[in-house]
């Protein structure tokens, strides 16, 4: 029996991107004034770090998820070599038949604790995301007031055409970032909740195919 196309390979976060399209508002005060400023996010990530401790945490989540799918793996493969043994070589075909049918019930439920696990590793992916961008925020809001500039925007390759050096205040920023040194707890200290692992391959009695 083969389970090997079973198991759905993880995305490891390993091109992590936190610039995704959506702009700071400034306060009452700074969007009195005039101007857009420009944020790069994902060279404020890796300038301070911060895009490694995630890629980090990403990977020792997705490893935990590798190994979880795997041992469901070597159990189904456990049950399912144990009803060979116990049919023997003359087994009956109806016995045969419930052996295929273990080992289809055995990659379907391996495709979807998969499947899960990828869905984790995304949710938390967005989890971190999120948290970045609003540690950023404030940062970012200061600076451009202290610019007279009232909204930041992050880059975007898809949104924006062109930018003024006149307005990206990235640079300023990570400065910024690294002087007031956040205290908000980083993403490698997470941990996101684990997946039931897929153990069961006995056929259900109400399957046909």
């Amino acid at each position: 029996m083969r389970f090997g196309s079973a198991i759905v390979m993880l995305a490891a976060g390993a091109l992590f991107s936190v610039g995704c399209g959506t702009q700071f508002g400034g306060s009452s005060a700074s969007s009195t004034k005039g101007g857009l400023a420009v944020i790069d996010l994902d060279v404020v990530g890796k300038s301070i770090g911060r895009t490694q401790e995630m890629n980090d945490a990403l990977n020792v989540r997705k490893s935990a998820l590798d190994q979880a799918l795997q041992r469901g793996k070597a159990d189904m493969q456990r049950q399912i070599a144990d009803k060979k043994d116990e049919f023997g070589e003359s087994a009956t075909d109806e016995q045969k038949q419930q052996l295929i049918q273990m080992e289809r019930n055995a990659s379907s439920q391996l495709v979807q604790a998969a499947r899960k696990a990828q869905a984790q590793l995304e949710e938390e992916r967005q989890r971190m995301i999120a948290q970045f961008r609003a540690e950023v925020r404030p940062v970012a809001q200061q600076v451009a007031s202290e610019r007279g500039l009232g909204v930041v925007i992050p880059k975007n390759e898809g949104f924006l055409l062109s930018v003024d050096p006149g307005v990206d205040i990235t640079a300023d920023v990570v400065k910024a970032y690294g002087s007031k040194k956040p205290t908000a707890p980083t993403a490698a200290k997470t941990q996101a909740k684990p997946i039931p692992e897929a153990t069961a391959a006995e056929p259900k009695e109400t399957a046909t195919n």
